[in-house]
């Protein structure tokens, strides 16, 4: 019989059919195989001296199913998280989900998380133009926001592993001065994390509304986006196009026509009042910020000499 590593005694597979069968044909998950790759996985962990990482069942499985199951590229992943959360530090660690910030994003529905996932079963991310004058927005706090919520998600529901996001962009009220609102440097940090450093596998990015400013906005997503997320950009000019990819049922009533009888995700007030009713459990925010402590880092005066560190991250080529 097999030896159960003491980190997985506890874990309980609680996938879906509808996950687990997902999990299995895309992501070459094998249930009979599982905590093997885990064990495999986190062996290679403790064996680098300039690690120190979360070597959990539920991180490692985001990471895996990320990888679709491919040691190498997992290894990869946890390099790439790693160099980031060294790097930028103030970006990805120490994660308080009841800061005073966090708590802006959700209330002013500047970043509003619908409660209900596709019929793919992607969590679906609606983000909004940020209000400037409002010092509390910008890049590193979009991203401090996020990543936050995605890890309290997927602690509270392994499924979230499995199927992915799909990030929204309602670009109404965007003007010029929002595109001066982050630096190179910061669309550089900010893209290289969604990308590279993170076990959520983005499948979609929807823009609407645009405007004149598409083709600036391109521009940009060139610039920074990978081929295979350049080529999941869906641009809309009305909520009509946007029905067709995110049905009416999924979306706040204020996104919805004045006439509109069916089931919709509740108004953004409500939406917004259920998140926070999650973010104060003082349980769930002791326990996101311990899994996103500055202490898991790389560590390169312990880097051994024929392990010559990366000076730039690597692109994962799976997603």
């Amino acid at each position: 019989m097999a030896t159960v590593d003491p980190e997985d005694v506890d874990y309980k597979c609680t996938l879906t059919e509808f996950s687990l069968k997902k999990a299995m044909e895309e992501l070459n998950e094998d249930p009979k195989q599982r905590l093997g790759s885990v064990q495999t996985l986190r062996k290679w962990i403790r064996e680098q001296p300039h690690f120190t990482c979360r070597t959990d069942t539920t991180f490692l499985l985001a990471v895996l199913r990320r990888a679709k199951f491919s040691q190498l590229v997992a290894r990869e992943l946890i390099n790439n998280i790693l160099n980031a959360r060294t790097n930028y530090k103030d970006y990805m660690t120490n994660l308080d989900i009841q800061d005073d910030v966090t708590l802006n994003y959700i209330d002013t529905s500047t970043i509003v998380f619908l409660p209900k996932p596709d019929k793919d079963g992607r969590r679906i991310i609606l983000t909004r133009t940020a209000d400037l004058k409002d010092a509390r927005f910008n890049p590193r706090n979009d991203v401090r926001t996020y990543l936050g919520i995605s890890e309290m998600t997927r602690e509270a529901d392994e499924n979230a592993s499995v199927h992915g996001i799909v990030l929204v962009f309602d670009f109404t009220g965007f003007t010029l001065r929002h595109l001066q609102w982050a630096t190179n440097e910061q669309n550089k940090i900010t893209s290289k994390i969604y990308q590279d450093c993170n076990p959520e596998r983005v499948k979609a990015f929807h823009f609407y509304n645009a405007g004149t400013l598409f083709e600036v906005l391109m521009g940009f997503a060139k610039a920074f986006f990978k081929k295979k997320n350049l080529e999941r950009i869906h641009v809309h000019d009305s909520m009509e196009s946007l029905y067709k990819a995110i049905p009416m049922e999924l979306w706040p009533t204020e996104y919805l026509p004045d006439d509109y009888k069916g089931p919709s995700a509740g108004s953004m007030a409500r939406i917004a009042a259920d998140m926070k009713k999650r973010l104060m459990d003082p349980g769930v925010r002791a326990k996101v910020m311990t899994l996103s402590s500055d202490r898991y880092r790389v560590d390169e005066s312990k880097r051994p000499r024929d392990n010559a560190p990366n000076e730039s991250f690597r692109k994962l080529n799976v997603d």
